[in-house]
C-alpha cells in the first residue's frame, strides 16, 4: 500500500543472454533483462531515442520488442540514429527496436538488453519461483520502515499459510535502491576512507613534529616580535601562512600523483565496483582536497602556534630558544604529538594486517573445486528453449565431439557455474522421514543444479559416497539426485545412510539418493551453503554452461568448444569464458584490491611513525648536547645516555600503542562483516603489529642517540 509504482526484473542476468545479431556481423552474446512494462517509469528514466514500453508490449502473443543500452546502440547499432524502428535478431528471431537508453542506465548491471517480461498465468500461479525481484517507488509521505514492516509481516503470513513453499529461515529484503547498486562496494569504500583519513591524520602528525620543533628553536625570534608590539592573533596568523604556503606544496603534489594513481587503480581494482570507469580528478576532488590541505595545515601548526603565543617574552629574550625547547611544556607537546601518531598508526596496521590474513584465509579456503584449470564458459542456446528434448540432444552431442578432441581430458555441463553470483535456483526439499521434514521448516534453501555426467570429475569435486550420474540417469530411468555432504549430515544426524534414501524437491517427486558430493560453494568463496543435483536428462532445466579440462591452454580449449559449435550450429556463440581460478580470483577481488591499498598505508603510516621518533630524539639530542657532554664528562657510560635519550619517547610509543590496539579491535568489528576466518580481537595479531612498531620505532629512535652518545664532548663543553 505504501509503494506508488512496483515494477519486476529477474534476481540474476543469468540464463537471459541474447544472442544478437545486426546486419552481416558476426554473432555476439549479451546480457538482457526481462522486466515489466513500468521498470523504467520506477527508476525514473526513459529513453533518449524511441519510446518506452507499454503494457501492450507485455501481452501474450505481442510483437517482440527490445530496448537497447547505449553500450550496444554504440558498439552494435553503430550510433545509428534511426535505431528506434530498426529491426535486429535475437536469437535468430526479428526483434523490433523501440528505444535507447542513455548512457547512465545500466540497471541491473550488466544489462545490454531489455525485454518485456510477460509472465505466463502458470508461473503467476507457481509459489516459491524465487527468480524474480520487485523494485518499488515509495509514496510520497510514506515510511520506508513502515513499508518493511507490512512487508515482513505478509511473507510471514505465507510462510505459515503455505510450510511446504515456505521455509521459516526465509525472510523478506527490502534494500534502498543505493545500496543495492553499491552492495559490499560501499562498506570497502568507507574502509578505504577512513583508512585515507588515518593517513592524513599521520601526515599531519608528522608535520607538526617538525612545525613544533622548528618553532621551538624560534622562540628568541617570536619573542623579539611579542615585544616589538606584535599580537598572538598576528603571531599565528604568521605560523599559519607558513604552515598554509608547506599545504598548498604538499596539495599540488599530491593532486598531481593523483592524477596518475587514479588512472593505475582503476585498472587494478575489480570492474564490479559501480561506476568505476567514471572516477576522475574533477572540480570536487580538487577542492576536496584543498580542504583537506587547509585542514591539515591548521591541525599541524596548532600546537605549534599555541606554544608560540604562550610563552614568557622576557625569559626568552634572556635565555634564547634552547630551553624552551627543553621546557616541560615542549616536552609535553612532543610527547603527545609521539603518542597520537603510534595510536594512529597502531590502528592502520592492524585493520591491514587483518585484511591481509582475512583473504589470504579466504583464497586459501577449500571452495570443493580442486581443478581450477577448468575452464567455463556460457552457451545459452536461447533459441532452442521451446523444445527441451533437442537442447538435450545438442549438449549431448556437442559434449560427445569436445571429449574425442585432441587434449580434452573432460567436458560437462552445468546449469549454473560455480561462483556466477550470490543469486542462483534454489529450491525447497522434504526426506522421507519425520525428523528430515521437521528439519526442512528451518533449513535453508539448496542450491540447485543440472549437471551432466562427468561434471564432478571436471570441476574436481570428489563423490564421497555412491557413485556418479551416467548415460543411464535418463528421462525414462528412476528419478535420482546427488546431494552435498552438508545435506546428508542431516540424514545421519537422524540415524540414516543417505545413499538409498529419497528426497523431494520442490512441489515435484521423489528422487533417490544416489550419491554424495563433497561440499562446494556455489555462491561465494566465503559462502557455504547445501546443493542438490539432478541430471540432465531428468531436469525440466536446461544447462546452460560448458566446462572443459586438459592439457591445453585455456584460449586453445576455448577455440575447441568454438570449433565444436560451428560444426554443430555457426549461429551460436560463447560467452564469458573464465576458469574456475578465475572465478575464484574474481570472487575475492575487492578484498585483494582492498588489502593493497591498506597494506600501502599501512606501510606509508609506518615510515611516518619511525620518521617522527627519529626526528624528535634528533632533535632533543641536538638542543641537549651540552646536558649530553657533561653527563659524559661526570663518567655516565652511553648505554645510559642513550637509555636516558629514548626511555621516554619509546614509552609514549608503547602507551599509543596500547591505546591504538583498543581502536584497531573497535575499528575491526565495525568491518567484521568483511572479515573471513580472522578475529578483530586476535590478541597475536595486535601483540605482532605492536611488538613490529615499537622495534621499528626504537630503531629509529635509538640511531641519533647513540651517534649523539659517542660524539667528543670536549668541544662541546670549551664552545658552551
Amino acid at each position: 500500500r505504501g509503494f506508488e509504482y512496483v515494477a519486476l526484473m529477474p534476481t540474476s542476468l543469468y540464463g537471459y543472454a541474447h544472442s544478437l545479431q545486426s546486419g552481416e556481423a558476426e554473432p555476439v552474446q549479451i546480457e538482457s533483462a526481462p522486466v515489466s512494462h513500468d521498470f523504467f517509469r520506477v527508476l525514473g528514466v526513459s529513453p533518449v531515442l524511441g519510446r518506452d514500453f507499454a503494457a501492450t508490449d507485455e501481452r501474450v502473443n505481442a510483437a517482440p520488442v527490445v530496448i537497447v543500452s547505449d553500450k550496444v546502440w554504440r558498439e552494435q547499432l553503430n550510433r545509428d540514429p534511426h535505431a528506434a524502428g530498426r529491426t535486429i535478431q535475437l536469437d535468430g528471431r526479428g526483434y523490433t527496436v523501440i528505444g535507447v537508453m542513455g548512457p547512465d542506465v545500466e540497471f541491473p548491471r550488466g544489462a545490454g538488453l531489455w525485454t518485456p517480461l510477460g509472465i505466463e498465468a502458470r508461473i503467476v500461479e507457481r509459489r516459491g519461483a524465487t527468480f524474480l525481484q520487485a523494485i518499488a517507488r515509495l509514496k510520497a509521505g510514506q515510511s520506508g520502515d513502515a513499508v518493511i514492516t507490512e512487508i515482513k509481516a505478509l511473507l510471514a503470513r505465507l510462510a505459515g499459510e503455505h510450510p511446504e513453499v515456505y521455509s521459516q529461515s526465509q525472510r523478506a529484503v527490502v534494500t534502498p535502491l543505493v545500496e543495492y547498486w553499491t552492495g559490499s562496494a560501499r562498506a570497502h569504500l568507507w574502509i578505504m576512507l577512513g583508512a585515507a583519513l588515518l593517513l592524513l591524520i599521520a601526515s599531519s602528525i608528522s608535520c607538526g613534529i617538525l612545525l613544533l620543533s622548528r618553532t621551538l628553536s624560534r622562540r628568541h625570534e617570536l619573542a623579539a616580535r611579542v615585544a616589538l608590539g606584535a599580537s598572538q592573533g598576528q603571531i599565528l596568523g604568521q605560523l599559519a601562512v607558513e604552515g598554509a604556503a608547506i599545504a598548498a606544496i604538499a596539495a599540488a603534489a599530491g593532486f598531481g600523483i593523483a592524477a596518475v594513481a587514479v588512472r593505475f587503480l582503476t585498472t587494478l581494482a575489480p570492474a564490479d565496483i559501480p561506476r568505476l570507469q567514471e572516477a576522475t580528478l574533477n572540480a570536487h576532488a580538487f577542492w576536496f582536497a584543498t580542504a583537506a590541505a587547509s585542514v591539515a595545515a591548521m591541525a599541524s601548526s596548532m600546537l605549534p602556534g599555541l606554544a608560540a603565543v604562550r610563552m614568557r617574552v622576557e625569559p626568552a629574550l634572556r635565555e634564547g630558544g634552547a630551553r624552551l625547547s627543553r621546557s616541560r611544556h615542549g616536552a609535553r607537546m612532543r610527547g603527545t604529538f609521539i603518542l597520537a601518531q603510534a595510536m594512529v598508526t597502531v590502528t592502520l596496521l592492524a585493520v591491514a594486517s587483518l585484511m591481509v590474513l582475512s583473504y589470504r584465509s579466504m583464497m586459501s579456503a577449500d571452495t570443493g573445486f580442486s581443478n581450477r584449470d577448468t575452464v567455463s564458459m556460457n552457451l545459452q542456446l536461447r533459441g532452442r528453449e521451446v523444445d527441451l528434448k533437442v537442447r538435450r540432444s545438442f549438449y549431448r552431442n556437442l559434449l560427445d565431439r569436445l571429449r574425442e578432441s585432441p587434449g580434452v581430458t573432460s567436458a560437462a555441463a552445468v546449469l549454473v557455474r560455480p561462483l556466477e553470483g550470490t543469486i542462483g535456483w534454489d529450491v525447497s526439499y522434504d526426506f522421507d522421514f519425520e525428523a528430515g521434514r521437521t528439519a526442512n521448516r528451518v533449513l535453508p534453501k539448496a542450491n540447485y543444479e543440472v549437471v551432466t555426467p562427468g561434471y564432478f570429475k571436471t570441476v574436481g569435486t570428489p563423490v564421497l559416497e555412491g557413485r556418479d550420474f551416467d548415460e543411464h540417469d535418463a528421462e525414462e530411468g528412476a528419478p535420482v539426485a546427488i546431494i552435498s555432504q552438508a545435506l546428508a549430515a542431516v540424514i545421519r544426524k537422524a540415524g540414516h545412510s543417505p545413499v538409498g534414501y529419497r528426497i523431494q524437491l520442490g512441489l515435484g517427486g521423489w528422487k533417490r539418493i544416489i550419491g554424495v558430493s563433497g561440499d562446494a560453494r556455489y555462491r561465494g568463496i566465503t559462502q557455504t551453503g547445501v546443493d542438490v543435483f539432478v541430471p540432465f536428462l531428468q531436469a525440466a532445466q536446461a544447462t546452460n554452461y560448458v566446462v572443459i579440462r586438459g592439457t591445453k591452454s585455456a584460449k586453445d580449449l576455448t577455440a575447441t568448444v568454438r570449433g565444436a559449435l560451428a560444426a554443430i550450429d555457426p549461429n551460436q556463440t560463447v560467452a564469458g569464458v573464465a576458469t574456475l581460478g578465475e572465478l575464484i580470483n574474481r570472487d575475492g577481488a575487492r578484498h585483494r584490491f582492498n588489502m593493497i591499498l591498506l597494506v600501502w598505508f599501512g606501510v606509508c603510516a609506518g615510515i611516518l611513525a619511525a620518521s617522527g621518533i627519529y626526528s624528535v630524539i634528533a632533535e632533543t639530542t641536538a638542543e641537549r648536547e651540552v646536558e649530553i657532554a657533561i653527563k659524559k664528562a661526570l663518567g655516565a657510560g652511553k648505554s645510559r645516555l642513550v637509555s636516558d635519550m629514548v626511555t621516554v619517547a619509546l614509552g609514549l610509543v608503547a602507551v599509543g600503542e596500547g591505546m591504538g590496539a583498543l581502536c584497531a579491535v573497535w575499528a575491526g568489528t565495525a568491518a567484521s562483516d568483511l572479515l573471513y576466518g580472522v578475529s578483530p580481537r586476535d590478541p597475536r595479531i595486535l601483540a605482532s603489529i605492536c611488538a613490529g612498531l615499537f622495534i621499528v620505532s626504537a630503531a629509529a629512535g635509538l640511531w641519533p642517540a647513540w651517534v649523539a652518545a659517542r660524539q667528543d664532548s670536549s668541544g662541546t663543553l670549551r664552545t658552551s
